[in-house]
């Protein structure tokens, strides 16, 4: 619209010196009458009109009027004292239509043209004319609008559109290289060529448009049949539109061979090598506007549906209802990561797990949704999802993900979130439910370790708040369980793994098997305030019982764990309890020293844990079976394997002796394997 306003406001300035020319077409001295001129466009107006270069004017059956050094004033208020400077116009009239007052040019030349358009600090713009003079109409009043002229060609050159937020003082420029226009007449299309740089950004448009009545204000509707190409993508726009009411009914279909083009705007934020299809049905108006029939491939990434934004409201409202076969996200990843990219150069080890970076969140709060999705396939590296079914809803920076389906490692996973951005403090909640969780296969398809197999069941129950990771993770309230039947253990390449864990928490038999039998793992934490409180920490294979207890700190990273290995063998007595400290980058690894003389010297009593809280394991539907839930119906306690015949307390120096001797190396190797599994790079 501000475009054509300034198309208008050329037309205006120019035609006003026409027409002052053509009223004594007879009188060879055109340049006689440039103060008549100026002072009617200053009563058209309210702006000075200046013409500081000689009018000329070429008489024949098609006359042309030349000037130069044009320039319009600009309002009061603007930033600079020219609305509108022309360096040159030249304009070529038929003769016979002008003496019947029917204005027909067949050239309209316009070079170097430089146009402002600026609005103040209240939204008021510089193309708002002042009242004329007193006594007179305002420009533009008059029962209507005036015959539009027909203009068979126009040609701007080396022209300058600038556009300045009076609010913002933010500018945009729009470079006009070479713009050509041709119509046969104001009921006939307006062929188009654009040669352009937004923003030094190069475009081009090519096309037409018309019939030109309907262009400015016309009932009949404006055909569109444009290609727009530019920063790598080439667009093409095809059907109607509406120009008094503003409305919008055409076919787009955009494509490009890769997005690095866009790299100026989005820099790294975009994979740059990804092909492109887009192909809808748009139509708009000022009540918002709707893709239908949307069809999207991005790469190996495709999207298909209908979406909708509807404005009017508190904030505009995206409704959306969309299906694809694959989303890779691997793939979609920006060109260059920023993150590795600095995680590379920095030659410190981080320190800590959870970002405190504040999250992007502002967004939400920018429009309300109501969105269902479905997908095939959502790759995640280094895990892909299957079957999402998705039902998102936002409203006032609040976003609720309902009860949605996904398939994860060939296991029905559901799951419930909330997000809600509009409060004070960010708060989110996370409701999720696996029952006959493969555990073993999604291991084995992040590629984290082939080691496991087993199925289980996993319920997650969490809510936090914060602006970062890390204060969510630091807030978080609620608790999680995991109850897992039988499953199994790769016994030599675990041992090679964690180096020597499984001899140390007797995991083994004296003859090393292929896989050690898992008949029970189960855990449940209680979270409150970013502190996991274990209340059940249990597994159970054919040679030991082992038993953990302790804290994790999410908020400080901090670890505060013990475990205790209960032999079934007496010739597994070596495995040792040991303590869990340190950080999530640096966790650190020792032995319990009393329980290690105990256990060394045939002591160590029962195992304890608290039957109820794994008895409660028992309503996640695994029934009576499971040989954890046998074990906490037996009291809790596993019988210690027995002592060594003629065996007696060991004094203090025996105790660090056979610590330091039969305990040492094992958790020096533990430490080292379990670090890695940590993530830590540290020996």
């Amino acid at each position: 619209m501000r475009i054509g306003k300034v198309v208008g406001i050329i037309v205006l300035v120019v035609i006003g010196v026409v027409v002052g020319v053509a009223a004594y077409l007879i009188n060879l001295d055109v340049d006689a009458y440039r103060d008549d001129i100026a002072l009617a466009a200053e009563d058209a107006t309210g702006r000075e009109l200046k013409l500081e270069g000689p009018l000329s004017l070429t008489l024949s059956l098609s006359p042309t009027v030349s000037g130069e050094g044009i320039s319009l004033a600009n309002a009061a208020w603007g930033s600079r004292p020219e609305m509108l400077k022309l360096t040159r116009f030249e304009v070529q009239l038929q003769l016979l239509p002008l003496l019947f007052g029917d204005m027909q040019i067949d050239r309209l030349i316009l070079i170097e043209p430089d146009i402002l358009l600026e609005t103040d600090a209240k939204g008021r713009g510089n193309w708002q004319f002042e009242t004329a003079k007193a006594g007179q109409a305002p420009a533009g009043d008059g029962g209507g609008p005036g015959a539009l002229p027909q203009i068979a060609r126009l040609l701007i050159e080396k022209g300058l559109l600038t556009y300045r937020d009076g609010a913002t003082g933010q500018a945009t420029v729009v470079r006009l290289d070479r713009i050509e226009a041709a119509a046969a007449s104001t009921e006939a299309p307006l062929d188009l060529a654009v040669r352009a740089a937004f923003n030094d950004l190069p475009f081009t448009i090519d096309g037409s448009i018309g019939p030109l009545k309907s262009a400015f204000g016309g009932a009949a509707p404006l055909n569109l049949d444009l290609t727009a190409a530019g920063l790598g993508l080439t667009a093409k726009l095809k059907g109607t539109a509406q120009a008094a009411a503003g409305s919008l009914d055409a076919d787009i279909d955009v494509s490009a061979a890769n997005l690095s083009g866009l790299k100026p705007l989005a820099g790294d934020g975009l994979p740059a090598d990804l092909p492109l299809k887009l192909a809808a049905h748009a139509a708009a108006s000022p009540a918002g506007a709707k893709l239908t029939g949307l069809k999207l491939t991005l790469g190996n990434s495709d999207l298909a549906g209908d979406a909708s934004v509807a404005l009017g409201g508190a904030r505009p409202k995206l409704t959306a209802d969309l299906q694809g076969k694959r989303l890779d996200l691997g793939e979609l990843r920006p060109s260059g990561d920023k993150a590795e990219t600095a995680a590379a150069k920095d030659d410190k080890p981080a320190t800590k797990v959870f970002p405190s970076e504040p999250l992007p969140l502002d967004g939400l709060k920018a429009l309300d949704a109501d969105a269902k999705l479905k997908l095939g396939e959502v790759v995640a590296p280094p895990m892909t999802l299957r079957d999402l079914t998705l039902a998102a809803k936002l409203s006032n920076g609040r976003l609720e993900l309902k009860p949605a389906g996904v398939n994860i490692a060939g296991s029905p996973v559901q799951l419930s979130a909330t997000l809600d951005a509009g409060r004070k403090v960010p708060s989110v909640a996370l409701d999720l439910n696996a029952k006959g969780f493969d555990v073993g296969r999604l291991l084995t398809e992040t590629k984290t370790t082939d080691l496991v197999q087993g199925k289980g069941d996993l319920v997650l129950k969490l809510s936090g708040q914060g602006a970062s990771v890390a204060a969510i993770m630091g807030s978080l309230n609620g608790g999680s369980s995991l109850l897992m039947n039988e499953g199994k253990v790769k016994t030599k390449a675990l041992d090679t793994a964690v180096g020597g864990l499984t001899a140390v928490v007797g995991m083994m038999s004296g003859e090393k098997t292929e896989w050690t039998v898992l008949n029970c793992v189960a855990s449940r934490f209680a979270f409150r305030r970013g502190i996991a409180t274990s209340q059940v920490m249990l597994a159970d294979t054919e040679y030991s019982t082992v038993i953990g207890e302790g804290n994790v700190d999410l908020g400080k990273e901090a670890l505060a764990l013990k475990v205790s290995p209960q032999a079934k063998s007496a010739t597994l007595n070596v495995a040792v309890p040991i303590k869990i400290g340190g950080s999530f980058t640096e966790p650190s690894f020792r032995p319990d020293e009393l329980a290690t003389a105990r256990r060394l010297g045939g002591l160590l009593g029962a195992a304890i844990f608290p039957p109820a809280a794994l008895l409660a394991l028992g309503d996640m539907g695994t029934g009576e079976d499971n040989p954890c839930l046998k074990i906490a119906k037996g009291g809790g306690k596993k019988a210690a394997a027995p002592a060594a015949a003629g065996s007696t307390t060991p004094k203090v120096e025996e105790v660090k002796s056979a610590v330091e001797d039969k305990a040492k190396g094992a958790v020096e190797s533990v430490t080292k394997g379990l670090k890695s599994l940590f993530g830590s790079k540290k020996d």
